[in-house]
């Protein structure tokens, strides 16, 4: 009886790996990624060490309707962020002051709730 139900299952294992697949690997079009295209990081520049900077800037992206900009410390604390920047350029709030340090930041263009630009982290460092 247990040699019975053991063939019995070996063949269905084997009648399921055989059937033909309804769906490829990829997936549907509608769920695929979207392509990110790269954004450079223009001042600071990326590895950059001197005063903290007056304004944030970054290379224009087709397609994105807005950008959203992260500042974080060496630890990831926030430091900064601000989402809505229609150009390339914003000045750093005068409010928030960037002591000694290493800081990163990133740049990731919007179209709608989809990511379709992205700088990555660049590191710059403030000195006195």
């Amino acid at each position: 009886m247990a040699t019975f139900r053991s063939s019995v299952l070996v063949l269905a294992l084997l009648c399921l790996a055989c059937a033909p697949r309804e769906s490829s690997d990829a997936p549907p079009p509608e769920v695929a990624e979207i392509a990110r295209q790269q954004i450079d990081h223009v001042a600071p520049r990326r590895d950059f060490v001197g005063p903290a900077p007056a304004r944030l800037e970054w290379t224009a992206v087709d397609g994105v309707e807005t950008y959203h900009i992260t500042v974080v410390t060496e630890i990831d604390s926030v430091v900064f962020q601000h989402t809505g920047a229609r150009g390339t350029t914003l000045e750093w709030p005068a409010e928030i002051a960037l002591g000694p340090g290493t800081y990163f930041w990133r740049v990731v263009g919007l179209r709608g709730d989809h990511v379709v630009a992205d700088s990555g982290r660049a590191a710059f460092v403030v000195r006195e």
